[in-house]
């Protein structure tokens, strides 16, 4: 394992966008607070952030022997990476390790712009127009980083909404969405997600849904178009005081 300089792994993941775009973001928006790690070739990458709980880290892909050298070199860290099928009881079964939430889902979709029509319940709310969303948004903080927004209007009534932001000139992620509890259960959180993809394709921008936890996001996601591209597993390690 070999230490990366931030700039240097800014450098190899803008080449490998699309799969490591969250990450990268993370880069960008602390550049200098984090410590980065490489495997010998290169094709994994560690992301160690110092939180006043202790380290916690990022890795962009499945590698057990990078894996293990990043444990050996912090006793006690809280870790995420996306793992191929069939290795994760494979990582289960080392030593102080537990996992400690529910696996992230991410997805994207690069093909055509679909034909379908948008529903016209929606509309697009440009970045001036946020003061609308205040009377329903769940928390304030989603907006905060938001650049779009797409809006489920009934009448005057704004009863759902998804914010997206871009990570690159050219991908776009969605930040947050929402539907009010009386109107969940019609549809709404997927035709919102349709008309993030289908608006992102038809300007040539990928559109990019990253770090879904809940069942219901996850099958708007894909009941609007998208296709899963990794999953993200956390785990908190441990080491007992016994083991050298």
């Amino acid at each position: 394992m070999k230490q990366l300089e931030p700039e240097r792994l800014c450098e190899r993941l803008s080449t490998q966008r699309l799969r490591y775009m969250s990450l990268f973001h993370e880069v960008k928006r602390q550049l200098f607070e984090n410590e980065a790690f490489a495997n010998d070739s290169e094709s994994c990458f560690a992301l160690v952030t110092h939180y006043p709980y202790g380290p916690a880290a990022s890795f962009t892909q499945y590698d057990p022997v990078f894996l293990k050298e990043l444990l050996r070199r912090y006793p006690k860290i809280n870790f995420s990476l996306d793992m191929p099928p069939g290795a994760q009881p494979q990582v289960e079964r080392m030593r102080g390790l537990k996992q400690h939430s529910i696996p992230t889902v991410c997805f994207a979709y690069e093909g055509e712009a679909p034909a379908a029509p948008v529903d016209p319940h929606i509309r697009p709310l440009a970045k001036s127009e946020f003061d609308l969303l205040r009377p329903i948004v769940d928390h304030q903080d989603n907006l905060v980083y938001a650049e779009k927004a797409f809006v489920w209007s009934e009448g005057a009534q704004i009863t759902g909404y998804l914010c997206c932001s871009p990570n690159f000139d050219d991908i776009w992620d969605v930040n947050h969405i929402f539907t009010l509890p009386g109107h969940r259960g019609h549809g709404i959180g997927t035709a919102l997600a349709y008309a993030y993809l289908k608006t992102m394709r038809e300007q040539g921008l990928v559109p990019y849904y990253s770090g879904v936890t809940n069942p219901a996001s996850a099958a708007a996601a894909r009941k609007a178009g998208f296709q899963p591209c990794r999953t993200s597993y956390a785990f908190q390690y441990k080491k007992p005081k016994f083991i050298s």
